[in-house]
């Protein structure tokens, strides 16, 4: 077996630490997804290129439509990845953000608005008061569940202004006066 790449230091020292694969692949692909979803979800397309050159209405709302559902998804795998992490007080709006979603969820069939003739779907439209209704809501939820993912440190870490010259005077005001 080779042992090129080894890193033995990282292996003798005890504990692993995992917390930057874990933040990059548990946390940020998450918060990323959302935002890509949600821009598909709104538009049918994730590039404007699409909105101008594609032009069938059933293949940008079918993108809709399952945009939706993996936004839904993806905002749930956010918040279960995250929830041990956040304060206690905020695990329960977690909770509640969770099923609040899943019944979203369930109703998302209710966006679909067809036009068959015979068993094909000629047309699929989306009923646009209610997609606004969910996605006013889900908005809500991300906002919310960003400012707690913020306030937990997994976003931004909150540090204090540090001031490298007034440190710096410091050890030279002790290293003058220590006599």
């Amino acid at each position: 077996m080779d042992n090129k790449g080894v890193e033995w230091d990282d292996i003798q020292s005890g504990n692993w630490n995992v917390a930057k694969p874990y933040t990059q692949d548990k946390i940020l692909k998450w918060l990323v997804l959302i935002d890509d979803y949600q821009t598909i979800a709104t538009f049918g397309f994730s590039k404007i290129e699409s909105d101008v050159f594609i032009n069938n209405e059933n293949l940008k709302n079918t993108s809709r439509l399952h945009a939706m559902k993996r936004l839904i998804h993806s905002i749930v795998s956010l918040i279960r990845n995250t929830k041990f992490a956040v304060k206690k007080n905020d695990m329960k709006s977690f909770e509640d953000h969770t099923k609040r979603l899943l019944l979203v969820e369930k109703s998302l069939y209710k966006l679909r608005e067809e036009k068959k003739r015979g068993n094909k779907i000629t047309e699929l439209g989306i009923n646009e008061k209610l997609f606004d209704l969910m996605m006013k809501e889900i908005s809500e939820i991300i906002d919310d569940i960003n400012q707690k993912l913020n306030d937990a440190d997994l976003i931004f870490t909150h540090t204090e202004d540090i001031d490298p010259k007034k440190i710096k005077e410091g050890y030279i005001e002790k290293y003058i006066n220590r006599g």
